[in-house]
C-alpha cells in the first residue's frame, strides 16, 4: 500500500501543482493561497502563522499521525455481510448530506436502474480490494464509489483531457505519484496501484481542506486552484465559502451530487427495486510477484486461466507481455495464486518471454523490422544493447514476441525487396488507406499536416479524439480521401522522418524507388534527411498501403 511516508514528502512540492481528474488545467494551489494565513479559516479564528506553507503543514501533521497507527483491521462486523455492497454501506460517512441536487440525481439513476446494474457488474472483479483500503485508511465508504462516476468502473477508460484509468489520473499527476506510464505499462490502470495513489491523493487534500470531504472532492475533480479561487470570491463578496455555495465548473457542481445520489441508492438499492450483481464480501484477487518479466498468455496457462481474465486483472499491461523494467506483480484470483507460484518456481528464466531470431535484409532499418513485429526501435535497441539505429544486412537481431505468434513468424515470408511489393504480399486496409507508424513528437495535428489530411478526420477514422496521446510504434490509418481541399487530388507532400530511407517510404505507400527517386529529382548520391519534404504521386490505380 502506498502510505503517507517519506516517498510523500519527496514528491509533495510538485504533485500539487497538479490535478488528479480531468475536467481542468488549474493549478492545485497557487502560490498566494499557500500562503494566505486565513485561507478556508473564519476570519474572527483560529487564525495560522503566515509564515507556514498550509500543504506542508497538512502532510507532516498526516505523516505524524500515520506513523502512530496501526493498520485497522476488518472489523467482525463487515465480515458478517455475504455480499460486499450490504457491508459498503456500513462506511458511509457522508449520507447524512442533504440537498435538491442529490434528489436531482436520485431521480436519473432511478429512470435508468440498468446503468448501476452494468456498473455492480464490471466493478466486481475490483471493489473489495478498493472496499478494503478504503476501510484500512479510516476514510469514507462513499470514496470506494467514486469510479462509478469516474469512469463507470471501466479500467480502460480515458477521457478528452487524457485521464486514464478507474480513477482517472492525468498523465502528470499519475507520473507524480509514481504510476509509471510507457509502452509497455501504465500505472494509471493498474488496479493496486491507481488506487493507493487516489485514496493517498485524496487523504492529502483532505488534510488540507481540514476534513471538509465535499471540498476535498470538489478539488479532486476541478483541481484545488479552481476551489481555491472560487472560496477567495466568496469571502471577498462575503458568501458562504462551503461546496453548494462555491462558483464552480458545472461538472464539479454535478460530481459530488452525483457520488452522494449513488451512495444512497445503492445503500438502499432493495427498496428502490436496483438489481446490484452480487460481489462477495471476501478476497478475490491477491498481488503475486513475478520477480521478472513475463509473457501474459504464459502467466495465464501458469495461474490456469485465461489470457482475456489476466488482462482483466492487469489492465495497466499495454502489451503481450509485462514491463521487462517492472513492476513485477500481477493481480490473479486468490484460488490460483499458489498454482502460479509453484509453476513459476520450475520455469526457466529464458522461458518467460520468446524471442525470434530476424535476420536482416538489404534495404531494412530497425523502424521497418520494429513495426514488422508490432514494436518499437526503442525496445529493439534495448532487447540487442544496440546504441543506434544502424544496422547491416546478413546481421541477426533477437525480437520479443509473443508466446502465441512464435509458429506464425516462424513460417512467415520475410520483407520483400519494395520493387516487387503487391497487394497480395501486403496487408490490405481499406480503399485509398494506408498504414503510419508513430513517431517521437508526432500528435494528430503534425501527422494531418504532414499529409495534407483533416487532423479531427483522422482522429475519427482511429477511433480517438483529436486531444489523445498517441504512442510511439502505435500504427494509424491514413485516408487519402480526407486530403483537404487545396491538396492535388493524385499527390501528397510526405515529410521524412528518423529511420526513413526510401525503401520505407517505398513500402509505405506501394510505389517503386526509382519513382520516388524521379518524381523528387534524387540520384543514387543523395541520402535522406529528417525533414526533408518529398512529393508521391497516389493515381487511383495505385492504392496506397
Amino acid at each position: 500500500m502506498i502510505k503517507l511516508t517519506h516517498y510523500f514528502i519527496l514528491v509533495i512540492s510538485v504533485l500539487f501543482l497538479l490535478n488528479g481528474c480531468s475536467t481542468t488545467s488549474d493549478t492545485l494551489f497557487d502560490k498566494n493561497s499557500l500562503l494566505s494565513s486565513d485561507f478556508l479559516k473564519d476570519t474572527q479564528t483560529d487564525k495560522i502563522d503566515a509564515s507556514i506553507d498550509p500543504v506542508m503543514e497538512s502532510t507532516r501533521q498526516a505523516i505524524a499521525e500515520q506513523s502512530e497507527q496501526t493498520v485497522a483491521q476488518t472489523s467482525s462486523d463487515t465480515q458478517e455481510y455475504k455480499d460486499l455492497w450490504l457491508r459498503l454501506p456500513e462506511m458511509f460517512q457522508l449520507s447524512a448530506i442533504e440537498n435538491p441536487k442529490i434528489d436531482q440525481y436520485k431521480s436519473w439513476y432511478l429512470k435508468h436502474k440498468t446503468y448501476l446494474t452494468k456498473v455492480s457488474h464490471r466493478a466486481e472483479p475490483y471493489l473489495y480490494l478498493i472496499t478494503e483500503e478504503v476501510e484500512k485508511r479510516h476514510l469514507p465508504g462513499e470514496l470506494a464509489l467514486l469510479p462509478i462516476i469516474e469512469s463507470a468502473f471501466k479500467p480502460h477508460a480515458r477521457s478528452s483531457q487524457k485521464a486514464a484509468g478507474l480513477w482517472q489520473f492525468v498523465p502528470a499527476t499519475g507520473r507524480h505519484f509514481g504510476l509509471k506510464q510507457n509502452w509497455w505499462f501504465d500505472g494509471r490502470k493498474d488496479i493496486y496501484q491507481s488506487t493507493n495513489a487516489a485514496l493517498t491523493y485524496l487523504e492529502q487534500l483532505n488534510q488540507y481542506y481540514k476534513g471538509d470531504w465535499l471540498l476535498t472532492l470538489a478539488a479532486y475533480n476541478a483541481g484545488a486552484g479552481t476551489v481555491n479561487k472560487a472560496v477567495r470570491k466568496n469571502r471577498k463578496r462575503g458568501r458562504a465559502i462551503n461546496y453548494w455555495s462555491l462558483d464552480l465548473p458545472r461538472e464539479t457542481r454535478n460530481y459530488i451530487p452525483k457520488l452522494l445520489a449513488v451512495s444512497e441508492l445503492i445503500k438502499n438499492h432493495k427498496q428502490y427495486d436496483i438489481r446490484l450483481n452480487p460481489i462477495a464480501n471476501s478476497q478475490r484477487l491477491t498481488l503475486v510477484d513475478t520477480e521478472a518479466q513475463i509473457d501474459l498468455s504464459l502467466a495465464a496457462k501458469m495461474a490456469g486461466i485465461s489470457l482475456k481474465k489476466i488482462k482483466i486483472y492487469n489492465p495497466a499491461f499495454k502489451q503481450w507481455a509485462t514491463d521487462p523494467e517492472g513492476p513485477h506483480h500481477l493481480l490473479l484470483p486468490v484460488d490460483k495464486a499458489e498454482r502460479f507460484k509453484t509453476a513459476l518456481s520450475k520455469l526457466d528464466k529464458n522461458d518467460r518471454v520468446k524471442w525470434y531470431r530476424h535476420k536482416i535484409r538489404s534495404g531494412e532499418s530497425l523502424s521497418v523490422i520494429a513495426h514488422k513485429y508490432k514494436i518499437t526501435t526503442r525496445v529493439l535497441k534495448t532487447a540487442n544493447k544496440l546504441k543506434s539505429t544502424r544496422i547491416r544486412a546478413g546481421k541477426y537481431l533477437m525480437v520479443p514476441i509473443a508466446a502465441n505468434h512464435e509458429k506464425v513468424l516462424a513460417q512467415s515470408e520475410p520483407v520483400i525487396a519494395a520493387t516487387r511489393l503487391t497487394k497480395k504480399t501486403l496487408s490490405s486496409p481499406a480503399a485509398g488507406q494506408f498504414h503510419y507508424t508513430v513517431k517521437r513528437g508526432d500528435s494528430f495535428w503534425k501527422i494531418a499536416r504532414r499529409f495534407n489530411i483533416s487532423h479531427k478526420k483522422l482522429a475519427a477514422l482511429n477511433g480517438f479524439s483529436v486531444n489523445d496521446t498517441l504512442s510511439i510504434g502505435q500504427t494509424l490509418k491514413i485516408s487519402t480521401a480526407d486530403k483537404v481541399s487545396n491538396a492535388r487530388h493524385n499527390s501528397i507532400n510526405y515529410q521524412v522522418q528518423n529511420g526513413d530511407s526510401l525503401y520505407v517510404i517505398s513500402r509505405r505507400f506501394n510505389v517503386s524507388i526509382i519513382e520516388l527517386k524521379n518524381w523528387n529529382n534524387l540520384n543514387n548520391k543523395k541520402y535522406l534527411h529528417p525533414g526533408q519534404n518529398l512529393k508521391v504521386y497516389l493515381p487511383s490505380q495505385k492504392q496506397a498501403i
